[in-house]
């Protein structure tokens, strides 16, 4: 086989291994993060473990690679077999191990069990690039070729495997299919490695080596180091700022994530191709350097903005466009950083995988600094000035305060000249097309949970998704008959868990119950008690005696608390089509939720409208009724009673005030003569639930494997 065909085939592989790679990111991150909550602490520990294993196994394959007898191609065949058989059983790994220590884990556990459970496949897929650029570099001693093609291939790849995973296959075949699909991919590539490449390439009498064009020391390789460490924490502080952009922009959707970083890989991908073209035009390798870090850099800033603008003139999905665009300039960084700093030779495999691995360490600490701690204090247009100005500094360090004062500043006034368009920036994001002058928001509260937005009118968003209207107050044909409905099915009311605080409206209802003795309620995002403090409608609840705050994730608390049972646990949560909403409506999760009722408790959530969601609700409890878009679910039988519920609305105070006017008692309780299956367009009726059975039987449950709504 000649050299070139074996090159070819060589980077069709690393393709394969790019996509596979990507799908199993995305989906064991989600699977993770079911099982130890999806909050903010366990998404930084999860990336962190993720990179952890990419990094020592970067060591690894730099270690093999020095040996010049090693078969670097069959050993990368062999690695890629050794991930596929591992993503062939992750899964049920993953969920043995989690109903082992999730009850018992914390902090730092949490972090040493994701770590354990990700660190062999995350170790061979580090270990392949230092080995496959080492194999090259012994053909072309050419260091930033063999590494930008080699990165190139298989971050095209990667991009790949989000764009297909978030469009196609985590919709169609769950996160199990999806797995299989990965690992037959891994076996694919493995075997043509071990079948088709497992002779060396043939001399040809035309192949000479490519010459290295700089000399090896144009950049000290312990400076290198930490060049490529602050590469890699700017480039994950960017995707971190523009995941939030995207988030709020598509209301929290799943797969934008996925056609975020997808844009981004692409955009990597496209500037490693694009860096062997710098080297041949020769030149200052540091001078290079320093203009395309610097050019990055604004490119960086520039997206959030300008995907704000472009979402109130065309469409915010265009900002994917900036990100491929951004993404490309912060690609050319780390091929010419690789050839400035490494000479050819044997130990090219190894020094790269310490560049390698001083570049993930950096994304490491990008994603615990500025996912964790700079987004909790910082607004994302300071914390977008913060970031560069870091990268300006690095570029002053590289060009050693030599580049022209044009190419220093001029682009530094062009970036200020822009920063009006984070004027109405939330604003803008959020309404789009009908975003107007003077429009704006009366509240806005950032934190590294996410975005809560509060407009004029007093209706709450998180995350750009509409989350109620701040108020208790119980009028005939109000939506906020839900919460005080419970009284209507049930005698005693008196422990109650509520899994989603937002606006306080329906915890302050339920802690203010006459019957009501404690509320245990679980936020995950304490940007909202910002939010209740501000507000007098809710703010007496943070000092209610009867209530118990948590900040976390609900299903990490039910499953740390086994023992806890109550009489009600309500759910007025997000919108069934959002991200995460199917690990608060899956099969799995309600029962888990039956398990914590007492033998007569209910269950109460938001369905917001989804078949699919009551149709879950059904297998998993006997008895349900469907109250406007809540089912309401219990093992005991529900029906509702005129009087009792007379009763409680009377004697029902909030703040020392009567939640209904005694002339409106009647108007309230005429919500039960409305006995009608809701349906969008007219949802102010219950029913029970042989009219649920006879409209929902046939809808598809939701499970923690198929993800409900979430993708397509």
């Amino acid at each position: 086989m000649s050299r070139r065909l074996h090159a070819i085939i060589l980077h069709g592989v690393f393709i394969l291994s790019g996509i596979s790679a990507l799908i199993y990111q995305l989906v064991w991150q989600r699977a993770l993060l079911t099982i130890y909550g999806s909050n903010v602490e366990s998404v930084a520990m999860v990336v962190a473990a993720f990179l952890a294993g990419l990094g020592i196994g970067s060591i690894v394959g730099g270690w093999i690679s020095k040996s010049t007898r090693a078969p670097l191609v069959l050993l990368f065949g062999l690695a890629e077999l050794g991930v596929g058989a591992y993503g062939l059983i992750s899964l049920k790994l993953f969920d043995a191990v989690g109903d082992l220590t999730s009850v018992q884990s914390h902090g730092l556990t949490t972090g040493a069990l994701v770590f354990l459970l990700v660190f062999l496949p995350t170790l061979l897929m580090g270990a392949t690039l230092p080995m496959l650029v080492a194999h090259e570099v012994r053909d072309t001693a050419h260091v930033g070729e063999s590494v930008s093609r080699l990165y190139f291939v298989n971050t095209l790849g990667a991009a790949l495997g989000a764009f297909i995973a978030a469009h196609w296959l985590l919709g169609s075949f769950g996160m199990s299919g999806t797995t299989r699909i990965a690992a037959c991919l891994n076996a694919a590539a493995a075997l043509i490695v071990l079948l088709v490449l497992r002779k060396p390439a043939a001399e040809s009498a035309d192949h000479a080596a490519a010459p290295a064009a700089n000399p090896p020391c144009a950049i000290p390789f312990r400076t290198a180091l930490l060049w490529s460490a602050l590469s890699g924490f700017l480039a994950l502080s960017w995707e971190i700022i523009w995941s939030r952009v995207f988030n709020f922009a598509s209301s929290s959707k799943a797969p934008v994530f996925g056609y975020m970083l997808g844009s981004y890989l692409l955009g990597l991908a496209l500037g490693s191709l694009f860096s062997p073209r710098l080297l041949r035009q020769g030149g200052d390798l540091r001078t290079q350097l320093a203009r395309w870090v610097m050019f990055a850099s604004v490119a960086g800033f520039l997206v959030a903005p300008f995907t704000a603008l472009v979402a109130t003139r065309m469409f915010w999905e265009c900002g994917y466009v900036f990100v491929i665009i951004a993404g490309a300039l912060i690609g050319l960084t780390f091929p010419l950083l690789c050839h400035a700093a490494i000479p050819p030779g044997k130990d090219t495999g190894s020094q790269l995988s310490r560049l390698y691995l001083s570049n993930i360490i950096g994304s490491g600490a990008g994603s615990l600094l500025t996912g964790f701690l700079f987004m909790e204090w910082l607004s994302l247009q300071l914390l977008s000035m913060l970031l560069l100005v870091l990268s300006w500094l690095w570029v002053e360090s590289i060009a050693r305060f030599e580049l022209p004062a044009r190419l220093r500043w001029q682009p530094l006034f062009f970036v200020l000249i822009t920063l009006s368009p984070f004027q109405s920036f939330y604003e803008r994001l959020q309404y789009k097309h009908e975003f107007g002058h003077g429009m704006h928001f009366e509240q806005i509260i950032e934190s590294r949970h996410g975005v809560v937005t509060v407009d004029t009118s007093g209706a709450v968003y998180g995350n750009g998704a509409y989350d109620g209207m701040i108020g208790t107050k119980l009028e005939p044909k109000s939506w906020l008959v839900r919460p005080y409905f419970l009284s209507a099915v049930r005698d005693r009311i008196e422990d109650v868990l509520v899994i989603g605080v937002a606006s306080g409206s329906w915890s302050q209802i339920l802690v203010n119950h006459p019957q009501v003795k404690h509320v245990t309620a679980i936020e995950l995002s304490n940007g909202y008690l910002d939010l209740i403090r501000a507000r007098p409608e809710v703010a007496s609840l943070l000092t209610n005696l009867k209530l118990e705050l948590v900040i976390d994730d609900g299903r990490r608390w039910l499953r740390q608390h086994p023992e806890a049972r109550f009489d009600a646990i309500v759910m007025n949560t997000t919108h069934h089509w959002r991200e995460f909403a199917s690990a608060l409506l899956s099969r799995e999760f309600l029962t888990e939720v039956k398990a914590h009722l007492t033998p007569e408790g209910v269950a109460f959530w938001n369905c917001t409208e989804s078949p699919r969601a009551a149709r879950t609700g059904m297998e998993v409890f006997p008895h349900t009724l469907m109250v406007i878009n809540h089912c309401l679910a219990s093992s005991t039988p529900l029906e509702p009673n005129r009087d009792r519920w007379q009763k409680v609305l009377a004697a029902y105070h909030i703040d020392g005030q009567p939640v209904l006017a005694p002339d409106q008692i009647d108007g309230v309780l005429d919500f039960l003569k409305g006995e009608a299956l809701p349906i969008p367009g007219d949802m102010w009726h219950w029913c029970r639930r042989p009219a649920m059975q006879s409209a929902w039987s046939d809808a598809k449950i939701i499970t923690d494997d198929n993800l409900g709504h979430e993708y397509p």
